[in-house]
């Protein structure tokens, strides 16, 4: 992970320091395996009950998903909770891998609604100050991350991770073409999609954007693929600023050339 010094501060703190306290860990840990992987993928899992009346007569309101399984993923509501099933993933990444995989509610900072006045208080137990919002965290995380791993799967309420896609995609300046002279290295961000998943706009991504895309069967074949893909990154010493993105000087719509923003 890079923790050198960079624009992505909370609180006063850089993002890698915070990164470094409290991105889990795999476990047997040492200084070869200091390699970050941020998870993202949808939080709540679709429930038909929810959204048909007579839903009430299927089995399970729950899709079958490679990632989400009925009998341990849902809350006591009833709701399904997918955000719990990214977390058991990132458990299998540690172990798997031997990396420090993680998922945005893994690390003590709040959103603005989180850190409002008369919100319960901070797994830390600490006050909260000022809120960080949930894209802005995303890109920061993902600035300061080995490897960026976004994923999309069948029974899953994709919404807000199809927005930070984009928004982490053009933040790192990763369209083809794109003339800015600071990029995220694309082999360092994937878009894993289950084979029954669909989507125009997804599939159609790595058309227009220089990332590594790739699809999978069941949640082996995943970790088949992303090992893989992990053999193939380098894992740099921390002092090495090849995995972040570092904002510099980009290009400037409307002019002839380069500007520093």
């Amino acid at each position: 992970m890079f923790d050198g010094e960079t624009r992505f501060r909370y609180d006063g703190r850089p993002i890698a320091d915070i990164l470094s306290e409290q991105a889990p860990e795999p476990p047997k840990f040492d200084a070869h395996n200091d390699f970050t992987v941020y998870v993202m993928g949808p939080y709540t899992a679709f429930n038909a009950e929810r959204a048909y009346d007579d839903a009430d007569e299927l089995r399970t309101p729950f899709q079958a998903d490679p990632l989400f399984d009925p009998d341990s993923h849902v809350t006591d509501d009833g709701t399904g909770d997918m955000e719990r099933a990214l977390r058991d993933f990132c458990a299998e990444l540690r172990a798997e891998h031997d990396c420090r995989a993680f998922i945005a509610t893994d690390i003590d900072i709040p959103t603005h609604e989180q850190a409002a006045p008369g919100t319960k208080p901070r797994r830390n137990g600490g006050d909260f100050t000022t809120g960080m919002d949930p894209l802005a965290q995303s890109v920061a995380f993902a600035a300061h991350s080995d490897a960026v791993l976004f994923l999309f799967t069948r029974g899953g309420l994709t919404t807000g991770v199809g927005a930070e896609t984009g928004g982490i995609l053009g933040e790192f300046h990763l369209r083809r073409g794109n003339p800015a002279l600071t990029h995220k290295p694309g082999q360092r961000i994937g878009l894993y999609l289950d084979d029954d998943f669909s989507s125009a706009t997804i599939d159609e991504l790595p058309k227009g954007y220089d990332v590594r895309y790739d699809r999978f069967r069941s949640k082996r074949d995943l970790h088949g693929k992303v090992r893989n893909w992990f053999d193939g990154l380098e894992r740099e010493a921390r002092d090495t600023d090849l995995p972040v993105f570092v904002p510099g000087d980009t290009y400037s719509a409307g002019s002839d050339g380069y500007s520093s923003r």
